[in-house]
């Protein structure tokens, strides 16, 4: 088993993972966001995470849905908005990397919550469709899961 690790910006000391196992090889990129903290930018995802995620089969990462973006009238904040991977970036990448999964966590808002925090969710209550839909529409045709409280993942066998 190799283990590699990366700087990468959310905040400061935040690192992400990839585990390269003779079953497979996963990224975890956790909260990790561009490395430009705000606009503009082509897009919310860390270039640092993708290069580590090249050719991986798995993608664990943190994302927030494009409904709590500070043009959506969430009243979300747009310094932490700015400081997320929003969903359909996520997807973009994952498709960029060749994942064959992307395991969506740390989801904002949750699903089936009316608000993240303190903050309304515009339209209502997200469902894992609208994130499945979200990652679809940044081009990912590969396996997407909507993380929930103990969500696992195997890898089928070579």
């Amino acid at each position: 088993m190799k283990v590699s690790a990366i700087r990468s910006t959310h905040t400061a000391g935040h690192a992400s993972y990839r585990v390269d196992t003779p079953a497979g090889n996963v990224v975890i990129g956790g909260d990790a966001a561009n490395d430009v903290l705000a606009p503009p930018s082509t897009h919310s995802t860390s270039d640092q995470v993708e290069r580590l995620a090249k050719g991986v089969d798995i993608i664990v990462h943190s994302a927030i849905h494009p409904v709590m973006g500070p043009d959506r009238n969430s009243g979300f904040p747009s310094f932490a908005f700015y400081r997320q991977s929003e969903t359909t970036d996520l997807g973009a990448m994952a498709k960029r990397a060749g994942a064959k999964y992307l395991m969506l966590t740390h989801l904002a808002p949750s699903i089936g919550a009316v608000r993240h925090n303190r903050w309304n969710v515009p339209g209502g209550p997200l469902t894992e469709a609208d994130y499945r839909k979200a990652v679809e529409a940044g081009g990912f045709t590969g396996i997407t899961i909507v993380g929930t409280d103990l969500a696992t993942l195997r890898l089928p066998p070579k």
